[in-house]
């Protein structure tokens, strides 16, 4: 069966994402270094049933900055100032739309 993504690449980031959800669970969530390097989405919605974050990205290390949809979403901080995507951490400063 031939795929159209690296394999062992996506291996290695679904071992991070475990450990990191691991982690959130026992209350332990990003640290503050963990979070200073984290790129930083404003004017930021969530897609639809929670799939994803789109917004406006700056400090991503493969991308520049402007519009982005990221990878799956798989944990949103309660206060909504971090989220956990497959790939990384996400500082999330304001969303699109205040209640």
């Amino acid at each position: 069966m031939r795929t159209t993504y690296d394999l062992p690449e996506l291996v290695e980031r679904l071992r991070r994402l475990a450990d990191d959800l691991e982690r959130i669970d026992r209350g332990r969530g990003p640290t503050a270094a963990e979070l200073r390097r984290a790129p930083c989405l404003t004017r930021w919605v969530t897609v639809p049933c929670g799939a994803a974050l789109a917004g406006i990205v700056e400090g991503h290390p493969r991308i520049g900055p402007g519009p982005v949809t990221t990878s799956p979403l798989y944990h949103l901080s309660n206060d909504l100032t971090w989220g956990r995507t497959l790939s990384r951490f996400y500082r999330l400063g304001e969303p699109m739309f205040l209640n």
